[in-house]
């Protein structure tokens, strides 16, 4: 049975933070959200207006099993909590090239997380980062 080529396939993810580039195995919430308010406009019985408010609850990216790409010649991005992002970049590649893209303007990192410590088994330490942000948007 072979995959059609239209059919895209994420095999692994790039994401610009700053000058850096870190590449993670999973990226969750990955969604663009509009919050709508129902108006009821007197006289009309027939339909309920859908205005777009302003949102109740913050957007959350969760990036796991990350490590920095390109380390070399870049003073590395703290991803400590409360570490003020800008101008994320998130890349969707398939063999090589990119298919697909997305961003957010500003954020602030509100959660760092490693893998356990475990002399025994020689895992690599990999980093988990919960980013709270402005808003996902693709890149057509």
């Amino acid at each position: 049975m072979s995959i059609p080529e239209s059919l895209l396939l994420s095999s692994n993810f790039l994401v610009n933070i700053g000058q850096n580039t870190f590449s993670f195995a999973r990226i969750r919430n990955i969604s663009e959200v509009l919050e709508t308010e129902a108006v009821r406009e007197g006289g009309d019985n027939w339909h309920v207006h859908a205005l777009a408010k302003q949102h109740s609850s913050p957007q959350k990216l969760t990036m796991e099993r990350g490590l920095l790409a390109d380390p070399d010649g870049k003073a590395p991005v703290d991803l400590k909590p409360g570490t003020l992002v800008s101008s994320v970049t998130i890349m969707v590649m398939q063999r090589g090239s990119k298919k697909k893209s997305y961003y957010f303007d500003q954020g602030i990192v509100t959660k760092w997380d490693i893998s356990d410590f475990d002399a025994l088994q020689g895992n690599v330490l990999y980093q988990t980062v919960e980013i709270t942000h402005s808003g996902l948007h693709e890149i057509k």
